[in-house]
């Protein structure tokens, strides 16, 4: 085991995990891909040798298909990754898993809503782990939420360029969707590597982090791209556990210049960013939010915050659930990739 890097044994059932908790049911790629990888001892002392926080599936996988490795069939692919390490290597020490999915959007909006509601004005939203930026444009998205029972409930420009699906249940369902966006007056992202959604480079990096069966999202995170290359939502080069508490300060500031003092909500989001942290820097994240009199809204796995839900909830269609948050309060499940949501 390599310094900082993990042991064989902990890499395999990583793997092990994903394969069943993530991919089953949504990816039957990356499944029998994970799978392979577990059992496979000479593609473990690889992983091992990497840094414990390089050695993640999504990145590894993401990488192979960066690299035109056949994913499609598991001995070939680590067959292939045998002959091609070094250059592997070089890739997943490079890059991270920057997906910034614009369809969470559909599962946090609810909340945003909520908040807005509750404080009387506009929302300065303040994003971090931003990436590209698709996630602080929620007023460019068009939702369409599929209603227990049937029926529809649709949300955001009549004519957007992209249009995300969420299928809704649970208690209130119908009752709990916004009429409307909510307006939202500053906005602004925080990413240790901030991406231009117009490099042709990053595009094409962001399009190798979507899994292979998943084309209807990959058409999506095209289109998206295409909208904040031209909206250009501001995102900042910063660490979110040292650098949130300025911009928070920043955000007020404006807030109640449009706003008036004491009327809105500044809202720090995130979406399965705070999976990168540990427990150190979660707690500095939600301390600076705490400290600047901000609020939270997040969807992450249900482990990530374990003081708002400390046992696993039920299995969710599409995977492994994430809980939506907003400051300490669960508000829903949601399908990993933002494509159903149940309240609680």
């Amino acid at each position: 085991m390599a310094e900082n890097g993990s042991s064989r044994h902990a890499v395999s059932t990583r793997y092990l995990g994903f394969a069943r908790a993530e991919a089953a049911g949504s990816s039957a790629v990356y499944e029998r891909l994970a799978l392979a990888v577990a059992a496979d001892e000479a593609t473990l002392d690889l992983l091992a040798a990497l840094p414990a926080g390089k050695a993640q599936p999504n990145l590894l996988f993401g990488a192979l298909r960066w690299h035109g490795a056949p994913v499609q069939d598991p001995a070939a692919a680590l067959a292939w990754l045998l002959d091609h390490g070094d250059e592997v290597r070089a890739t997943v020490l490079q890059r991270s898993t920057q997906t910034n999915e614009a369809a969470r959007c559909a599962v946090l909006l609810p909340g945003l809503a909520e908040l807005a509601a509750r404080t009387d004005g506009p929302l300065a939203v303040v994003e971090v782990g931003a990436s590209a930026g698709l996630c602080l444009l929620y007023d460019a998205w068009r939702y369409r939420y599929a209603l227990p029972g049937g029926g529809e409930h649709l949300v955001g420009p009549a004519v957007s360029d992209v249009e995300l699906p969420c299928a809704v249940d649970g208690l209130g369902a119908a009752q709990r969707l916004p009429a409307a966006v909510p307006a939202i007056a500053w906005r602004a992202g925080l990413d240790l590597s901030p991406l231009d959604p117009a490099d042709a480079d990053t595009r094409r990096w962001l399009e190798c982090l979507v899994w292979p069966e998943h084309a209807e999202r990959a058409e999506r995170l095209r289109l998206a791209l295409d909208v904040a290359a031209r909206l250009r939502p501001p995102v900042l080069a910063g660490d979110m556990t040292t650098d949130l508490a300025p911009l928070l300060a920043r955000a007020r500031r404006h807030l109640d210049e449009v706003a008036g003092r004491g009327r809105g909500a500044v809202v720090v989001t995130h979406s399965a960013a705070l999976v990168y942290l540990g427990a150190e820097g979660r707690s500095a994240v939600r301390q600076a939010i705490e400290e600047a009199g901000a609020h939270r809204l997040g969807v992450e796995g249900w482990a990530v915050l374990p003081d708002l839900a400390p046992q696993p909830p039920h299995e969710h269609d599409g995977g492994s659930p994430f809980l939506v948050s907003l400051d300490d309060a669960p508000l829903a499940l949601a399908a990993p990739h933002g494509s159903a949501l149940t309240f609680l």
